[in-house]
């Protein structure tokens, strides 16, 4: 923990009018709630004081974002299913289930973060039992997305078996559909995503995030960020060479069913209008 000198020189340079905000839903919003159950280093009201999304934000932001945050959850989030998305068991919402080839099953659900400095929650891909790929991020009222850490939770010979089931559809692509659906449900303005040097763990992960990013067409938003296209562009089966139109046709398939499953299950965890 820093110094009390250092947090008083920090809380000195806060918004006063959002950190007492912020003081007040660490003890009363569901997501403080929840988070003080779990096993974590340090309580929800000292999150803004430690890393958190990127090395390279201001404290200011990070409270803005925090406080943004819960509102969304407050206010977006049916209180009905807040128990199960923040279960221990971080088992969560069930978005969608998909079938490859070779019997092939990997369904994914929302839950709550695993690493509470990468995001707020977390998209997992479960095949059967077993975690493959997850995705950290944290969502705000403000129609904002903060993606600030992707991991592979398996071996590469797995990644690549199910890249294969899937018809060359690899995982952290697949995840980042559910990505872009949860974007596309909740109306959201501008995806960030977390550059390599800004990564809170920089330094101790091999996943290339600038370039995964740059392929889906991000574009370098500042020191911290890369800013991705709500929208991805899809290719047209024109473009796909003869030979690969099948499978092409079938990834196509998927991500219609992703869309048509995780649209449904979205509709059904949030506050009625």
């Amino acid at each position: 923990m820093k110094s009390r000198l250092t947090l008083f020189y920090i809380k000195a340079t806060l918004n006063r009018s959002n950190y007492s905000d912020f003081k007040k839903k660490c003890t009363s919003s569901v997501y403080p709630l929840a988070y003080q159950k779990w096993e974590n280093p340090y309580p929800f009201s000292e999150k803004i004081f430690h890393k958190y999304l990127s090395e390279k934000i201001s404290y200011n932001k990070k409270l803005s974002i925090l406080n943004s945050h819960i509102d969304f959850i407050d206010q977006k989030i049916n209180p009905r299913v807040i128990d199960k998305l923040y279960s221990k068991k971080l088992d969560g919402i069930m978005l969608a289930q998909v079938e490859g080839k070779n019997d092939a099953k990997i369904s994914f659900h929302l839950t709550a973060p695993l690493y509470p400095r990468e995001g707020d929650l977390r998209i997992i891909m479960r095949f059967g039992e077993q975690l493959v790929f997850s995705i950290h991020f944290t969502i705000t009222l403000l129609n904002e997305i903060y993606i600030a850490g992707v991991q592979g939770h398996t071996s590469n010979e797995i990644l690549k078996q199910l890249t294969k089931d899937f018809f060359g559809f690899r995982p952290k692509n697949l995840i980042m559909v559910f990505m872009m659906e949860i974007a596309k449900f909740f109306k959201i303005e501008n995806i960030y995503a977390v550059k390599s040097k800004g990564h809170v763990k920089f330094g101790k992960f091999d996943f290339d995030y600038d370039k995964f990013w740059q392929e889906l067409n991000g574009v370098s938003y500042n020191k911290a960020w890369f800013k991705l296209p709500c929208n991805q562009p899809q290719k047209s089966i024109e473009d796909v060479k003869s030979n690969k139109r099948s499978e092409f046709k079938k990834r196509e398939l998927i991500r219609e069913s992703i869309s048509e499953q995780c649209q449904k299950n979205l509709l059904a965890i949030v506050n009625p209008q």
